[in-house]
């Protein structure tokens, strides 16, 4: 659908853009209904996530994936690109709702349709076999490649191919992290990733107009974003397992699939 959905057509008349939209949207429930297709076909459930595990587990995996997303995919970047002072940068913008662009598509143009199948059915498997950074290096790249139409849309982004799985490798460190700690609360990974999907937006709210500015912006944010995200997502892991440990508590990536293949 992407080839048919450039951004701000003005040849397609209004019922038919918004039609091959509502289309487009739809079509971004491919990985949750890849999840329960393989999981009906393998254990006859339709149970592919984890959709509560407790106040405790929300808030660790919200506390630690909010302010991790916030400083590897807005602080840093923008400090990075801008040489401006942080005193100079536009935070009152940050106060206003409308900064955040949130509309139906914040949320359903990913966050709820993909997130139950990457974070909620094929990370906690991929963990059990291959450890939770094996598991973020092979998903992270699947999770790429679902978004490769999406290049076929005018003005979706402003990366390369590779820049943008990169960066997506760098950000699925914290969706990992972040999963773990929240023992696969599928609700944490919505939100990280609606969060994610809006912080270039904020970024460029925050540095409009603030000079001087860095030449080659994009290889900045995608470098910063991969090294930082790898950097604190794998110590986000690291902290997970060894606090798992001292408690005796098991891998909630067996939990979350054990739930799924009841």
């Amino acid at each position: 659908m992407s080839r048919f959905v450039p951004e701000g057509n003005a040849t397609l008349p209004t019922k038919v853009e918004a039609v091959l939209e509502g289309a487009f949207m739809m079509s971004a429930f491919g990985p949750t209904v890849g999840a329960l297709f393989t999981n009906w076909l393998a254990c006859r459930s339709l149970r592919i996530c984890r959709l509560w595990t407790g106040w405790r587990s929300l808030t660790l995996g919200l506390a630690y994936g909010l302010s991790a997303f916030v400083f590897v995919t807005l602080i840093l970047p923008t400090r990075a690109i801008v040489r401006a002072p942080f005193d100079a940068w536009h935070w009152k913008a940050l106060l206003h709702i409308g900064t955040y662009g949130i509309n139906f598509s914040s949320f359903f143009g990913g966050p709820v349709n993909e997130e139950p199948g990457w974070r909620g059915y094929a990370l906690p498997r991929l963990q059990q076999r291959h450890g939770p950074v094996g598991a973020t290096l092979i998903l992270a790249p699947l999770w790429a490649g679902w978004h490769a139409p999406l290049f076929w849309m005018q003005g979706w982004t402003t990366a390369t191919p590779w820049e943008f799985v990169l960066i997506l490798i760098g950000v699925s460190f914290l969706f990992t992290a972040a999963a773990n700690l929240s023992k696969f609360n599928i609700l944490v990974a919505m939100v990280l990733h609606g969060f994610f999907n809006t912080s270039s937006l904020l970024g460029n709210t925050l540095s409009q107009n603030l000079v001087p500015r860095r030449p080659h912006e994009m290889v900045i944010y995608t470098l910063a974003v991969l090294i930082c995200g790898t950097a604190i997502g794998m110590a986000g892991i690291a902290l997970t397992g060894t606090r798992r440990k001292e408690q005796g508590e098991s891998d909630p990536a067996d939990g979350a699939a054990l739930l799924a293949d009841g």
